[in-house]
């Protein structure tokens, strides 16, 4: 029996360790409409030691709603809502003060829509938990109490609309010993009803064994036992005590003993007189031994090479107004009253900065730190022109440092050399490409870096062939190929004086003999640069031989035209002569010609190197001859069938058939084509031959001929 005592007594002392943690709360509502009412209920947790198992805010909330005389309408659960509990900031009204670190409290808010129907009676709306800190100074330390939130709805025959008042600010939660603390209780009535605040005393509800209720009451509500020597007028020790202002809700009091202290504070609404509403805060204050804590510090600083503007972080405790001055000696404008200010000096160099934090405060704290001023290092390299392979890249680093800095270059693992240091270097690259370049300068504790890039393009490459032998006047072929990853220019100079731009041409000598022969190529962009190629003895030229001849006599009669030739030529292996269409290949012979004519022959020698050489002189054949038959018989035998005069020597030449009545039958100018006869009867026939010698001389023949069948 006396085990299950002492396990019933176990078990009851641990529900109240674990629900020890309820600061306070209070509550109001909203009227939305006619039977619409936003029930908001916050309550406020301990979050510090004091709550030694860490409880947290219940996930629902129990409303209990009762008429104006006390019968129970109905019980409604209002959930937590998403995010919680929010901290309930300590302000003390005081920058110099500071309280322990380990004060801590928070909130949350329970809100719900009630559909409550007009009534003559109106409503109450009520909370309760338990349990309260167990040391409290002003209650009894026998008994944990909890407490009750309520708030009354006036019938809807006193008032057809209303809303209830609300405290503005958040509840003090600590007080300083010794110290005149001042808070503003001060509520919002959304109507403009009359407020009138008192001291008020908290109501008691929930119990050790029953920290959540299942059964709420209906009011009217015990109030909360008060320890020896309290009362809601007299809740701390203080000199003077605690006093609120009706018409403000300034609340004052100066307290003089460290404890933690349950305060009740009411607001009452009126309207015309008529008492509506009234909204309860019951909270716990702690008086405790606060510090005076203003600190001034500046962030130590961060940034060296960031320009001329510094930018300046506060890590001030406590501090609420702020002077800086920026030690610029040449100027009093250098300063600010901003928390976290910027500046922009005039020159570089190291200013003394001064931050005052809370200036004219007896608590007023002073700091200074040292800030060195330079502009960014900035460190750059002018890209130079493009490279050929192993040839020397000048680099020059420029940027905001000085002549001590350090400056630090990489080329990369295909340059020669890798690495190297100081402000004008050089780097040498076998590889084509773009290959990065990193500079790296620190000074003033500052490093930067810059990378760019140096090109590399390959060397012009150049082949060529040619002709490797002929003679003079023979163009001789000539082809170069070059390559580059930029346009080329070609240029030849074949060895005689002469030279010529282009990849592929012809070129003909003018004098025997052998020739160097040179061709360049060049690049104008990006790898400038020329290769040569040099052929010693390429080109080997063979002279020509000379064609010469004479012809005698040089003007013959077609009576006798007979002429005779002789070869003159030199260095000749081989002769051809070209004669009216008639090719001869000896040196020296006669020729007889057929026809009159002007008549030019043409020697063509070749040499033992295979070079030739031609020379032409003419020879004139004058005089002509004409036989005309008398006769001819058209029969198809093969036989003086056509009648054609036989005609030699002749320039110009016609000849005209007309029949003995005068009547032309026939006309020609070709000595080659004659008359057939052909549709004409035998007869005489009469012929007319005009002929024009090669020369001035013209003769006219006229005869008959007689056509037999």
């Amino acid at each position: 029996m006396v085990r299950q005592v002492l396990s019933l007594l176990l078990m009851c002392w641990s529900v109240m360790a674990g629900a020890t943690h309820i600061l306070g709360g209070e509550m109001y509502y909203d009227q939305l409409g006619p039977d619409q009412y936003r029930i908001t209920l916050k309550l406020y947790r301990d979050c510090g030691p004091g709550n030694v198992n860490g409880t947290g805010f219940d996930a629902e909330a129990r409303l209990a709603v009762y008429n104006g005389i006390g019968l129970p309408q109905f019980t409604q659960m209002v959930p937590l809502p998403q995010g919680g509990e929010q901290p309930v900031p300590v302000d003390l009204g005081n920058p110099c003060l500071a309280v322990p670190g380990t004060i801590c409290a928070t909130w949350a808010e329970y809100t719900t829509v009630l559909t409550l129907p007009p009534n003559t009676t109106g409503y109450v709306i009520s909370y309760q938990r338990c349990c309260r800190t167990p040391s409290m100074t002003n209650l009894p330390t026998t008994i944990l109490q909890g407490l009750t939130c309520t708030v009354q709805i006036p019938p809807t025959t006193t008032v057809a609309v209303n809303s209830s008042p609300r405290f503005l600010d958040y509840p003090p939660v600590v007080l300083c010993i010794g110290q005149d603390m001042t808070f503003d209780h001060s509520a919002l009535d959304p109507d403009g009803d009359e407020l009138v605040y008192d001291l008020f005393t908290p109501f008691a509800g929930g119990t050790a064994t029953e920290p959540v209720p299942d059964y709420i009451p209906p009011p009217p509500y015990d109030p909360i036992v008060w320890g020896a020597g309290y009362s809601a007028g007299n809740p701390v020790n203080g000199a003077p005590g605690v006093a609120i202002d009706p018409a403000t809700g300034v609340f004052t009091v100066h307290p003089t003993l460290i404890g933690s202290f349950t305060i009740g504070v009411r607001v009452r609404e009126y309207r015309d007189g008529v008492q509506l509403s009234e909204s309860i805060r019951d909270v716990r204050m702690d008086v405790v031994a606060c510090e005076a804590n203003i600190v001034s510090s500046i962030q130590d600083q961060q940034e060296f090479c960031s320009g001329m503007t510094v930018f300046l972080e506060n890590e001030s405790v406590n501090g609420q107004t702020y002077h800086w001055d920026f030690g610029e000696l040449s100027t009093l404008a250098d300063t600010s009253g901003l928390a976290e200010p910027q500046w922009t000096y005039a020159d570089t160099g190291t200013y003394a900065i001064r931050l005052i934090a809370n200036p004219g405060w007896p608590c007023a704290d002073t700091s200074w730190s040292s800030f060195e001023v330079h502009l960014p290092l900035a460190p750059h390299f002018e890209r130079p022109p493009i490279r050929c392979t192993n040839e020397p890249a000048l680099l020059h680093a420029t940027g905001s440092f000085t002549a001590t800095a350090s400056v630090a270059w990489d080329f990369g693992d295909q340059s020669s050399p890798v690495t190297a240091s100081g402000v004008d270097v050089v780097a040498n690259y076998m590889a084509t490409g773009a290959h990065a370049v990193r500079l790296t300068v620190q000074d003033f504790g500052c490093e930067e870096t810059y990378t760019d890039s140096v090109i590399v393009y390959p060397r012009p490459t150049l082949t060529a062939t040619t002709d490797l032998a002929g003679c003079v006047f023979v163009p001789f072929n000539f082809a170069a190929t070059g390559e580059a990853w930029t346009p080329l220019r070609y240029l030849w100079d074949f060895g005689d004086g002469t030279t010529s731009a282009g990849p592929i041409f012809t070129h003909a000598y003018t004098a025997p003999g052998t020739y160097d022969v040179r061709v360049t190529v060049n690049t104008d962009e990006g790898c400038i640069d020329q290769n040569t190629v040099v052929m010693v003895d390429q080109v080997e030229v063979f002279p020509e031989p000379v064609a010469e001849f004479t012809v005698v006599p040089d003007e013959v009669s077609l009576l006798d035209p007979v002429v005779n030739i002789k070869d003159y030529a030199q260095q000749a292996v081989a002769w051809e002569y070209l004669i009216d269409g008639t090719v001869i290949e000896q040196p020296s012979f006669t020729y007889e010609f057929d026809d009159a004519g002007s008549f030019p022959i043409t020697q063509r020698v070749t040499s033992g190197t295979n070079c030739t050489n031609e020379i032409t002189h003419t020879v004139y054949v004058t005089d002509h001859l004409f036989y005309a038959p008398t006769a001819f018989t058209p029969d198809g035998d093969g036989v003086n069938d056509v009648f054609l005069p036989s005609v030699r020597g002749a320039r110009l030449y016609e000849l005209v058939i007309l029949d003995r009545w005068g009547k032309e039958v026939f006309r020609t100018t070709n000595t080659k084509d004659g008359w057939s006869g052909d549709g004409f009867p035998q007869g005489v026939y009469n012929y007319q031959a005009r002929i024009a010698e090669h020369g001035a001389y013209r003769k006219e023949y006229d005869g008959h001929v007689t056509l037999l069948r």
